[in-house]
C-alpha cells in the first residue's frame, strides 16, 4: 500500500512540475482563435480586438478564425474537438453557451463540458434597424404597422442574439413577426439594405454605421435606457416598459486545457482589456466589459443558460 502512495504522489509531482513548465514556455507558438461568427460581426470585432492585444504581449502571432453557421455550432464544434493545449481559444456569445441547448434537439458540443471557461469579455445592447422604405419612424410606428398586417413583416437574424432579441419584442409587443435565419448578421445588414427583409435587432458593428450614413433607419437600442453619446435613439423599454437585451462575449478554451495555461489565458485577456486600443474599439460598439475568473464566467453562464430556457421557451424557439 506504501508503495502504490508513493508512485501516485511521485506522478502528481511530475505531472504538476511538466504543466508549470509547460506553462512557463506558454505560448511558443501562434494562437488561434475560433469565432463562430462572420467576419464584421461583433464577436468578431472583440477577437480581433483582444488578439491583437495578446499578440503584442506574448510576441506570437494570434490568428481569427471564423467559423459561421448553424447559429454558431459550427465553429463550436470546431474549438469543442482541438486540441486542449492553450493554443486554441473560443470567443463566442449566449448564442452558443446559453441558448443553442434549448433550441436544437441535440448537438455535436456541449456547452458547459467540452469547453473550460476563461473569462467574460463584451457585454453590449443591440440596435433595432429596419429597411429605409419601411413607414416608421418609431417602436411604436412597428408595432401599430406590425398589428394593422399580422405576419407581413419578415426580422433577419444572423445569430442567435439578433433572434432572441426579436423574438423577445415580438412576445412583449404581442405582435406577429416572420423569422428569417442567416449564417451571418453582415448577410442580414446587407439583405435590409437591399429591402429583402424588413428588419433586424443587430449588434452595433453590423449594423450602426448603416444607420448613421442614411442607408438604413435606427428606431431604438435594447438597453433599459439611452446610451450617452448615442442619445438620438431611445431606447425600446420606451415603449415596451420592461424590454432589454443585451448580448454578451466571453473566451473559453477546449476541456482539459492545463489549469495553469487558463489562469495565465485570464490575466493575459484581462491586461488586453483594459489597453487603451481594445477601449477605443469598444466604444465605437456600445459595449462594456466584464472580466472575471473563470469560476465567475462559468456562475454567469449558468444563470444566463437558466434566463434564456424561459425566453425560448415561451416565444416558441425551439426546433421543431
Amino acid at each position: 500500500m506504501r508503495f502504490h502512495w508513493l508512485t501516485w504522489f511521485v506522478a502528481v509531482l511530475l505531472v504538476s512540475a511538466a504543466n508549470t513548465a509547460y506553462c512557463q514556455d506558454y505560448p511558443s507558438r501562434p494562437i488561434r482563435v475560433v469565432v463562430p461568427f462572420g467576419p464584421g460581426t461583433g464577436t468578431d470585432v472583440v477577437a480581433r480586438a483582444i488578439g491583437a492585444e495578446v499578440g503584442h504581449r506574448t510576441g506570437q502571432p494570434v490568428i481569427i478564425d471564423n467559423r459561421p453557421g448553424a447559429e454558431g455550432q459550427i465553429g463550436a464544434q470546431a474549438a469543442a474537438t482541438a486540441a486542449p493545449d492553450g493554443y486554441t481559444l473560443f470567443i463566442t456569445t449566449q448564442t452558443t453557451q446559453a441558448m443553442n441547448a434549448h433550441i436544437y434537439r441535440s448537438l455535436a458540443y456541449d456547452p458547459v463540458r467540452s469547453f473550460a471557461p476563461v473569462t467574460g469579455l463584451t457585454r453590449g445592447p443591440q440596435i433595432v434597424m429596419v429597411r429605409k422604405s419601411l413607414p416608421v419612424q418609431s417602436i411604436a410606428d412597428l408595432v401599430a404597422l406590425a398589428k394593422a398586417k399580422p405576419g407581413s413583416l419578415t426580422f433577419g437574424s444572423g445569430n442567435g442574439s439578433s433572434r432572441g432579441g426579436a423574438e423577445l419584442f415580438r412576445m412583449m409587443a404581442k405582435i406577429d413577426l416572420v423569422s428569417v435565419p442567416y449564417k451571418s448578421q453582415t448577410q442580414v445588414v446587407s439583405d435590409l439594405l437591399g429591402d429583402t427583409i424588413d428588419l433586424t435587432f443587430s449588434d452595433f458593428s453590423a449594423g450602426l454605421a448603416a444607420v448613421r450614413d442614411g442607408r438604413a433607419r435606427g428606431l431604438a437600442v435594447t438597453s433599459r435606457e439611452r446610451i450617452p453619446g448615442l442619445e438620438a435613439y431611445p431606447a425600446v423599454a420606451e415603449t415596451i416598459p420592461g424590454y432589454e437585451m443585451w448580448a454578451w462575449s466571453a473566451c473559453y478554451v477546449p476541456a482539459g486545457t492545463p489549469h495553469a495555461v487558463v489562469l495565465k489565458l485570464n490575466a493575459l485577456i484581462r491586461d488586453a482589456l483594459e489597453s487603451e486600443s481594445v477601449k477605443r474599439t469598444f466604444a465605437t460598439t456600445a459595449a462594456s466589459t466584464f472580466p472575471g475568473t473563470p469560476e465567475e464566467l462559468a456562475s454567469f453562464q449558468a444563470a444566463e443558460t437558466e434566463r434564456w430556457g424561459k425566453i425560448i421557451e415561451f416565444a416558441g424557439m425551439k426546433e421543431p
